[in-house]
């Protein structure tokens, strides 16, 4: 199974050296973002036969997805420059988010057709997100059309359990109800209605044991990514404790070695605190 972290910057340091960093730890898997693209250079030495995703641009972070009808020069940029690069990255899928306006309305269908435009010339499957915003109901009839629209460029469905908690939903429930679709995984925690990237036991909600033996159980055997971000003056070691959590639970042959690997990086990860 492929386990791995959410990439950019950290502190001083560069995507390639967090890369290389995990790397070392045995982490097979990595999901990149637009803050990556400009970086490709540095990064690509470093993964060594590391699978990735890449999570396509969303409004809130980078001012426009591709969903936005004003700004297809840089959609077009983007997808020519992923074209590019796909096999050096090891890319295996890609996450986007639904357009933002509301479903009923005239943007709602002009974000569509914008989005379904460009994830169809991408080089590899869509996974599409649940977000915030978006009912349980909104996110199965925007799943369908997806599926239609894109045949088999589309991967599925990227389920965040922190939108679904953040948005007054069960995840737990929510993953059982969307077993079916799920090609992804995003995982967090969170507080209150605030999406906190946080490490696991952090002070956040999300009933992660549950939502862990509930996806073992399930068989679920897609990929796994912690969406959490370390903050100047937070806990490093609560970051990879999310991570050996998941291995203790999906890939329990993985887990020893990579304590060892933990050691043996200690030196390392003082410095990153």
């Amino acid at each position: 199974m492929l386990i791995g972290f959410t990439v950019e910057g950290y502190q001083d340091w560069h995507p390639a050296a967090i890369t290389a960093a995990m790397r070392r730890l045995g982490v097979n898997f990595i999901e990149f973002n637009l803050r990556v693209v400009d970086e490709l250079e540095r990064v690509l030495p470093q993964l060594r036969g590391m699978r990735t995703a890449f999570h396509l641009p969303i409004t809130d972070e980078d001012g426009w997805d591709l969903a936005s009808t004003e700004r297809q020069e840089k959609i077009d940029q983007l997808i020519a420059n992923l074209q590019s690069h796909h096999h050096q990255l090891g890319l295996t899928h890609f996450i986007a988010h639904p357009p933002e306006s509301a479903p009923d309305s005239p943007a709602w269908q002009a974000g569509l057709e914008s989005l379904f435009a460009a994830t169809a010339r991408l080089p590899r499957p869509t996974c599409f997100e649940n977000v915030i915003t978006t009912s349980p109901e909104q996110i199965r009839d925007f799943l369908g059309e997806a599926k239609r629209r894109l045949g088999d460029l589309y991967a599925g469905m990227c389920f965040d359990a922190a939108h679904f908690m953040i948005s007054g939903h069960d995840p737990v429930e929510q993953f059982i109800a969307f077993s079916d679709e799920i090609g992804s995984v995003h995982l967090s925690d969170c507080i209150g209605r605030e999406d906190s990237h946080l490490p696991f036991g952090s002070g956040g909600g999300l009933p992660i044991k549950k939502l862990l033996r509930t996806m073992r159980r399930s068989g679920y055997a897609g990929t796994i990514t912690l969406e959490i971000r370390p903050t100047a003056g937070g806990d490093l070691y609560a970051f990879i404790e999310s991570y050996m959590l998941l291995l203790r639970y999906f890939a329990p042959g993985r887990y020893l070695a990579a304590r060892l690997r933990l050691f043996a990086m200690r030196h390392i990860l003082r410095r990153l605190k």
